[in-house]
């Protein structure tokens, strides 16, 4: 993941301020599409089986997102059922493994998002009474750990310089947000220019930072990765943070972890601070697990030189675990 933000930011780096005919601009554009970590199928080979046959549970998964899913691990449920007070169950031995990676699709050397298969070896409870038939729903969680990065440029200006472009007939270059994509979206809205005046040493406004889960599943942290905030959003120096799958796993079966994601600020300088007054710690709530706005101020230093003009870029991530649910029916007859 590190390595992608790293190349969001070389994409910029490499841009380089053209004056061109027409209006100043004010606008930009977004990129970034995808689900993260889809469950494309999940069934059994068979529909009808008999009372202590064997079978097979099979699921195949695929990262659609932009960014390396961590942690991966499907976990089946619901394979128990109650009939006339016997307890009736399908036991399972997975194949698959646990707390694995998913590739992310590349786009520059044509590949797709990395894919995988897990089986189940099942076999039907032997306690069915032959002319009786029991329904099964198993179903499976899919549980990862996944991030979405953003970068939004910002044009920095003074009064005067702006009012040199305009009588000009010249353009500030577009402002822009770059997004990986994911279940969970991550943008960061605010229009510029942001305009100073001379003698100002520094500028303060208000941005928007808009989450929304789009994925299908729900959104989880564990307590243990929560993180105090206290003067600002702590920085993202490094990749996902680092724990294990069956942390993850158990941190996200508590219902009280659902529907919140960590949010994380890195400044293009030190001398960008960003301001959230109603969050103690880097855990975001989402409304009813779908989306939140979060408002913060930006305060940073203008430009000293004589240009008058400059283009910054912030740069925010979110982390968290999310999972999928699928499920498949069986019908178990007697014999």
């Amino acid at each position: 993941m590190v390595s992608k933000t790293r190349a969001l930011v070389s994409v910029l780096a490499l841009f380089i301020v053209v004056y061109s005919s027409g209006c100043t601009s004010f606008g930009g554009q977004a990129t970034g599409s995808g689900q993260g970590v889809a469950i494309d199928s999940f069934e059994s080979d068979f529909q009808k089986i008999y009372a202590g046959e064997t079978f097979k549970l099979q699921m195949r998964m695929t990262n659609l997102g932009s960014v390396d899913a961590a942690n991966a691990y499907p976990k089946l449920y619901n394979i128990a059922s109650n009939t006339g007070g016997n307890n009736l169950e399908i036991t399972c031995d997975p194949t698959c493994g646990q707390g694995f990676n998913l590739l992310a699709p590349n786009a520059e050397r044509g590949t797709t998002g990395e894919s995988r298969i897990c089986i189940w070896n099942c076999k039907a409870p032997l306690n069915i009474p032959k002319g009786l038939s029991v329904n099964f729903n198993p179903s499976v969680r899919l549980y990862y750990w996944y991030a979405t990065h953003t970068i939004k440029s910002i044009n920095l200006v003074s009064q005067n310089e702006l009012r040199s472009i305009q009588s000009q007939g010249k353009s500030l270059p577009s402002e822009t947000v770059s997004t990986s994509s994911g279940p969970v979206s991550l943008d960061v809205v605010v229009n510029g220019p942001i305009r100073y005046w001379e003698g100002e040493s520094k500028v303060t406004f208000p941005i928007n930072i808009n989450i929304a889960n789009s994925g299908g599943g729900v959104t989880c942290i564990t307590n243990d990765i929560i993180v105090p905030i206290p003067n600002g959003l702590p920085l993202l120096t490094t990749g996902p943070l680092a724990f294990d799958y069956a942390s993850m796993t158990a941190g996200c079966e508590k219902a009280s972890n659902w529907n919140k994601v960590n949010l994380y600020f890195t400044p293009d300088d030190t001398s960008i601070n960003l301001k959230c007054n109603d969050m103690g710690t880097n855990a975001v709530e989402l409304w009813k697990g779908q989306s939140t706005t979060v408002t913060c101020t930006v305060e940073m230093p203008v430009p000293t030189a004589s240009t008058g003009f400059v283009q910054k870029n912030l740069k925010f991530s979110i982390q968290y675990a999310y999972f999928v649910d699928s499920a498949a029916s069986v019908e178990v007859i007697g014999k």
